[in-house]
């Protein structure tokens, strides 16, 4: 073989590495991914189920906070609720952006 030959036969053999190394992680990503994103489905259609619940009983104030209770929030008040609501509702949002990042 000729250097021409060689370096290309080099060329191919790297790319066959670095495209088998990026199936393997492009595979354990997707099956990562997968796995948080059951989890995070689980926690927003609690989120979703709730934070509905709250909006119907914007007026009354201890059923607004036994619910945020139930989702760990911590509240005092109605701004409290609403704004740790929204907080939620951006973690959510991030969580999902995150795994949409892991698989593409």
């Amino acid at each position: 073989m000729n250097e021409i030959e060689d370096n290309i036969n080099k060329a191919i053999a790297e790319a066959q590495k670095i495209r088998d190394e990026l199936a393997l992680k492009a595979n354990l990503g997707a099956a990562n991914a997968g796995d948080e994103l059951l989890k995070l489905n689980d926690r927003y259609e609690l989120f979703k189920e709730k934070s509905q619940k709250i909006f119907e009983v914007a007026d009354d104030s201890f059923d607004e906070l036994k619910i945020a209770a139930e989702l760990g929030i911590k509240a005092e008040s109605k701004d409290d609720v609403l704004t740790a609501l929204e907080l939620a509702a951006e973690e959510i949002k991030y969580s999902y952006q995150k795994i949409q990042n892991l698989i593409f």
